[in-house]
């Protein structure tokens, strides 16, 4: 067993409606750094799952006529289908209204109450309904409405528990001077508008609707929404209960822990989750990674808008490899992105079809006719493409490793480029004609060798197209791991099929 361990979480997302591609960016981009995680030796656990409780999701049973869980419970199935559709291997979904989870909740509430991190006192101040938020004045525009949802914040007066936030100032500055918050442009935006801006504590339970965990403390409060949610990336390892072994595991100092979110949950997730885990003495996470959004034709995303992609109808148009590629390569997480489906046609068109497809199926075919299927066996390690190929197996794993996912994938896309100009500059068809053998078997052997590496490099992404690709080059795909490819410790045998692996989308 690997001693390297490897955590990874999405948010849970909030089952008041669909979800949209969005939501599908980033359990793509979670599931991709797991599966490269998998492929260099480390044990992984992956966790994705739904935000169950609060006042929307009493509304939206009630306009239903639904108990809230029956309501959840119908809308869950709908998650979990996305997933198996977009390949997402996760090893738990937890949903916050799982008895373990609820459990740990509780004791979280109280250890934090019973050391003087968690007051009774009152909030008084700016509420969106639709965010489950209270807001700061910088959220704000000068009729409150909500910069990121657009609707009108109101005003809300009642008793709660506070998170003493403000206690943890020093603490939070000191954590913000270390890279865990990634890109560097979310860092200034949380130092300037609210650790170094007035920081404020933060309510943690309500008395004003009923759907959520009651504390023991009080038979009026239900835990309130953030810290319900965001304590489930310790829940589900098992804090709180007698079986902790996966806690010990996957959030310990032995372990690397990513937690990826969208923008717009940033401010949670590094300033009261950290407060949180330091209260309950526990390990920060390594890497908060802090997605951009999605731009439909410039704007953000909204139902207000009309403009919300549906994952299915991508998928079911495109495949969900292409899906995969266009998050994975086409939205760079430090920018916001766009998607249209002109954009994503031109990608896959450009970069799967026109690059590598036809790199595949090219050298397939000149492999076929004119070594019947299987070349002589060669030493390639003096040759340019070899070399290329071994620099670009090294910097996608450098690249990964930042979670820089569109730059690493930039590596592969330009070794394919670099193997079609061989191609033309080389003519192997002319090779042929002259009877140079040696020549041809010596540039297809490094030509098959690159591709391998592609196709190997590029399998966390494109999950179903993989063992075909692999096929395409003579090799059983399942059997290869990253250090036979480095070490070109390759078994290949006889290309019988000409098959197309990517075929050009029409515009």
């Amino acid at each position: 067993m690997s001693n390297k361990n490897f955590y990874v979480t999405t948010p849970i997302y909030y089952p008041s409606g669909n979800l949209h591609i969005g939501h599908a960016y980033t359990t793509v981009l979670a599931d991709v750094i797991a599966r490269y995680k998998k492929e260099n030796g480390y044990n992984v656990f992956f966790l994705t799952g739904s935000d169950e409780h609060g006042q929307k999701i009493e509304t939206k049973a009630k306009e239903a006529n639904l108990d809230p869980k029956k309501y959840v419970d119908g809308m869950i199935v709908g998650f979990k289908e996305l997933w198996k559709k977009l390949d997402i291997n996760f090893d738990r979904f937890i949903r916050t209204t799982d008895e373990d989870h609820v459990e740990g909740v509780k004791k979280i509430f109280t250890k934090l109450l019973k050391q003087d991190d968690i007051y009774l006192g009152e909030y008084v101040g700016k509420y969106c309904t639709s965010c489950e938020e209270f807001l700061t004045k910088e959220q704000m525009d000068e009729n409150f409405r909500h910069s990121v949802c657009k609707n009108i914040a109101k005003d809300l007066s009642e008793e709660t528990y506070m998170l003493r936030v403000s206690k943890y100032h020093k603490f939070l500055v000191k954590l913000f001077e270390t890279n865990f918050l990634i890109p560097e442009n979310r860092k200034s935006e949380m130092l300037n508008n609210f650790i170094n801006n007035n920081l404020e504590d933060l309510s943690v339970t309500r008395v004003t609707f009923d759907w959520g965990i009651k504390i023991n403390e009080s038979d009026k409060h239900i835990i309130y929404v953030w810290l319900d949610a965001l304590s489930n990336y310790i829940t589900a390892l098992g804090w709180g209960s007698d079986n902790d072994k996966l806690l010990k595991q996957f959030w310990s100092k032995d372990s690397e822990v990513l937690q990826i979110v969208g923008k717009e949950i940033t401010r949670f997730h590094s300033i009261y989750w950290p407060v949180m885990l330091e209260g309950l003495g526990l390990k920060m996470p390594d890497k908060l990674l802090s997605h951009g959004w999605i731009l439909v034709k410039n704007e953000k995303m909204s139902k207000s808008l009309g403009n919300v992609v549906d994952p299915n109808y991508i998928i079911n148009t495109y495949g969900s490899d292409a899906v995969r590629f266009y998050i994975s390569y086409n939205l760079p997480t430090e920018n916001d992105g766009s998607y249209s489906d002109e954009l994503m046609i031109e990608s896959f068109n450009t970069n799967l079809a026109n690059n590598i497809g036809n790199l595949i199926s090219r050298v397939s075919n000149m492999i076929i006719k004119y070594s019947d299927g299987l070349l002589n066996k060669v030493d390639i390690s003096k040759t340019e493409l070899f070399k290329e190929s071994q620099v670009t197996i090294k910097n996608f794993g450098i690249l990964m490793d930042e979670y820089k996912y569109s730059k690493a994938i930039e590596t592969v896309l330009g070794l394919g480029n670099l193997a079609n100009k061989l191609i033309e500059d080389s003519k192997p068809w002319d090779l042929d004609k002259q009877g140079k053998k040696k020549e041809l078997n010596l540039l297809l052997s490094q030509l098959q060798y690159a591709i391998v590496t592609i196709n190997f490099l590029l399998k966390p992404i494109l999950v179903k197209s993989y063992e075909t690709m692999m096929i395409q080059m003579g090799v059983d795909g399942s059997q290869l791991s990253l250090s036979s490819l480095v070490k070109n410790e390759i078994s290949f045998s006889k290309i019988k099929e000409k098959l197309i692996i990517f075929k050009r989308l029409a515009i």
